[in-house]
């Protein structure tokens, strides 16, 4: 497999971004979801006492993932148990830490049939009420898109919201990691980023608006190919400071919600 048809390629014990983790960030850094869809790649190789999946991740961006350098991504157990494990991890490009992440995984255990158990409080799945990804416009026509939104992961939205929400549908089109199977952990934290600036039309000569971390939480991995994000971007002016969430839902149901934090920055030409 050519490093064009995955995000990654291993090198020994690390990983290398491929031109298809490429961002839309001015300085050249891999974009949120490619990342993330390596921390979930890698922490699938930590082993668990019981059967247990994804079900929180904080991911806290502290410098822009150069494409193409050497990344090494450690993990470290900071509670084991059968019932709930909690796993840290740390990317570092050369000696300087560029990713935080911090990951919940619960056991697993089917307990379908059994009676007085507590039920979802809404059954609305939103992913079959709004318009389906065949009839939205992909961003991989705009000119300006990253090689991460052009390549590697699909992208259709809605220009407007519908029924008062606006809807992003994301799926991947690439392996994570070259000649390796995709990991639900990846499949789950890829749209976790796509909620970033969700329904926002940026004029990006006057300002920027960027965010420095990811959390997401999850109650199973999403089923099919298509994962749907109904939701919106708030700011406060009077800070500069706002947040985008989203529920997340597929063929089956809403399996998570994800939120990301946001910086507003004036260009100085304006300010």
């Amino acid at each position: 497999m050519s490093e064009a048809e995955a995000l990654y390629i291993r090198d020994g014990e690390a990983f290398v971004g491929t031109a298809c983790t490429q961002g839309a960030w001015g300085h050249g850094g891999q974009a949120g979801g490619a990342v993330l869809a390596l921390l979930g790649h890698v922490l699938e190789d930590v082993p668990t006492l019981t059967p247990m999946s994804l079900t929180r991740l904080t991911v806290d961006i502290l410098r822009p993932v150069p494409v193409g350098q050497r990344l090494d991504v450690a993990t470290e157990v900071v509670r084991e148990g059968k019932k709930i494990q909690v796993v840290d991890l740390l990317i570092r490009a050369g000696d300087e830490a560029t990713t935080r992440a911090r990951a919940l995984r619960i056991r697993d255990r089917d307990v379908a049939g059994i009676d007085g158990l507590p039920i979802s409080t809404s059954a609305l799945n939103p992913s079959a009420s709004v318009p389906p990804p065949e009839e939205l416009s992909g961003v991989d026509q705009i000119p300006s898109a990253p090689a991460f939104l052009k390549r590697a992961c699909e992208l259709r939205r809605t220009l407007e919201p519908v029924d008062g929400v606006h809807v992003v549908w994301t799926r991947l089109r690439l392996p994570v990691v070259a000649g390796e199977p995709l990991r639900a952990a990846s499949r789950a934290a890829v749209p976790l980023d796509l909620v970033n600036m969700m329904g926002v039309r940026l004029d990006k000569r006057r300002v920027t608006s960027i965010n420095p971390d990811v959390t997401g939480h999850l109650c199973r991995a999403p089923v099919g190919e298509w994962v749907a994000l109904t939701g919106h971007t708030y700011y406060s002016h009077d800070v500069a400071h706002g947040v985008s969430m989203a529920v997340m839902s597929d063929e089956a149901g809403v399996f998570g919600v994800t939120s990301t934090s946001q910086i507003l920055d004036v260009r100085e030409a304006d300010e």
